[in-house]
């Protein structure tokens, strides 16, 4: 087993929080019903820990079988000023600020002028994973997840394949914005043969503007694992591990389509949706336009080509049947989220609820309908195919009947006699009646939804006036 994308994010946000703490130490997500226990941790020019699952905030039954490494990213000059009442440390994470931005600079080529190299804080990474494995050595524990944000990201994507294929196993890798990502693989520190594995077991999550990567002097682009891209605001922080919005192993396509921003994963019929946003509302330089630049921009044609180019092939459309099941685990989180919610958080989350319970409704009625028709069908070719064998065998035997008697066998070997078509159209109309009806009720059902958000924000208004 292993933890998900979105589990190695959450922790990717708490590494900075628990440099702090001591190996041992439990704690726990915020908001959430999720505990780890720090098994190592590092905080000197490289931060990392090593964790593993543990069932509550005592540490009983830890996991040893999902143990994961997390590093943090390139320390930035004034993060320690929060430390500054503590002389002694503040000093040594200014010395350890000035290494690791050393590194990053040696890694990248002095920012593109150079051939660069694999960062030099791949040794710390790789001493990290020795230390750990040692650690949990006699709770036969395995590594399963590694995880690197930014300058850590090739150093973890390293580290992980270099055992990954010496112990024949894999090591799941979930990156965040891998700087100089290029030059490592270009000058041989990730050879061919890693490239291969990280192409198997590496997501590396990054964002549309390539902040800070493009200082690596390949605007971030990185040649190994599987890349999930998502698009950001201005005024977002596109080179934060927790910027991208996750579910389980990929990116919340949901969340982006609904706000026509564009990520990796999504449908054709979804990227050219917001596409069409996107050209309906760009506003046209007028000091260019008279030179017909930027005029491709007011065409969703243009979109489409940038998200095919940036962000990957579009994804398959789901069944019918996925989305049914996708709204079903959708409706659960729905209502155990509207147990601790209020005010607009709780209207938009009730909202949501009734609108996928009338999408799920459709569509099962859709479904049922289809099934209907496909088993009658199925059916009908059954029955076909039997008469035409028997029509066969009849005519082997012609020459020991008489022609009366052949006609007479044939006569009943036919479809009008043996299928009966008023009973498939009732059964059709049936089915399609069933559909029709429950149409209506999802129509009625987002009507009501409608009225959920009209109501709850007239008594907001009423509450605040009061």
């Amino acid at each position: 087993m292993t933890l998900n994308d979105k589990e190695i994010q959450e922790l990717q946000g708490m590494i900075k929080k628990e440099l702090g703490a001591t190996e041992g130490t439990v704690f726990q997500i915020p908001n959430q019903d999720k505990y780890y226990q720090i098994v190592y941790r590092e905080d000197s020019t490289t931060q990392a820990m090593a964790v593993v699952p543990v069932d509550n905030e005592k540490g009983e039954n830890p996991n040893y079988q999902e143990t994961a490494i997390v590093v943090a990213g390139t320390q930035v000059p004034g993060e320690n000023f929060k430390d500054f009442s503590n002389q002694p440390y503040f000093w040594k994470k200014n010395r350890d600020i000035v290494d690791s931005t050393e590194k990053a600079f040696f890694a990248s080529g002095a920012f593109g002028i150079f051939p660069g190299m694999l960062t030099p804080q791949s040794d710390d990474i790789d001493m990290f994973y020795q230390i750990t494995e040692e650690k949990i050595k006699s709770h036969n524990g395995i590594i399963s997840n590694m995880s690197g944000h930014s300058q850590a990201g090739p150093g973890v994507a390293y580290t992980a394949s270099k055992y990954g294929l010496k112990q024949n196993r894999t090591i799941k890798v979930t990156n965040f914005m891998d700087f100089a990502a290029k030059k490592a693989v270009d000058t041989g520190g990730i050879s061919k043969e890693q490239v291969a594995y990280l192409n198997k077991n590496a997501t590396i999550y990054r964002d549309s503007r390539g902040d800070v990567v493009f200082l690596d002097g390949n605007s971030g682009y990185v040649p190994y694992g599987q890349t999930m891209r998502f698009e950001v605001l201005e005024g977002e922080d596109g080179h934060s591990p927790r910027t991208p919005v996750m579910k389980g192993n990929k990116l919340d396509v949901d969340y982006y389509y609904k706000r026509n921003l564009f990520a990796t994963g999504m449908t054709e019929k979804q990227v050219r949706k917001i596409a069409e946003y996107k050209a309906k509302t760009y506003k046209v330089n007028v000091a260019i336009a008279n030179y017909g630049l930027e005029m491709d921009k007011v065409t969703p044609e243009y979109y489409v080509r940038e998200y095919l180019k940036e962000y990957g092939d579009f994804a398959p459309e789901p069944s019918k049947q996925d989305l049914i099941a996708i709204n079903r685990q959708r409706i659960d989180e729905l209502h155990a989220s509207l147990r601790t919610s209020s005010g607009d958080k709780k209207i938009s989350l009730r909202e949501e609820l009734v609108r996928t319970s009338a999408q799920t409704a459709q569509l099962q009625a859709e479904v049922y309908e289809q099934e209907i028709k496909d088993k009658i069908k199925s059916a009908k070719s059954s029955v076909e195919n039997h008469i035409r064998e028997l029509r066969d065998a009849a005519y082997t035997l012609a020459h020991n009947l008489s022609a009366d008697e052949v006609e007479g066998l044939l006569s009943e070997l036919s479809m009008s006699t043996a299928w009966n078509d008023g009973k498939e159209a009732t059964t059709l109309a049936s089915a399609n009646s069933y559909m029709t009806t429950m149409t209506g009720i999802a129509g009625n059902l987002n009507k009501a939804a409608d009225r959920i958000v009209e109501i709850d924000q007239q008594g907001a208004q009423i509450f605040e006036k009061s």
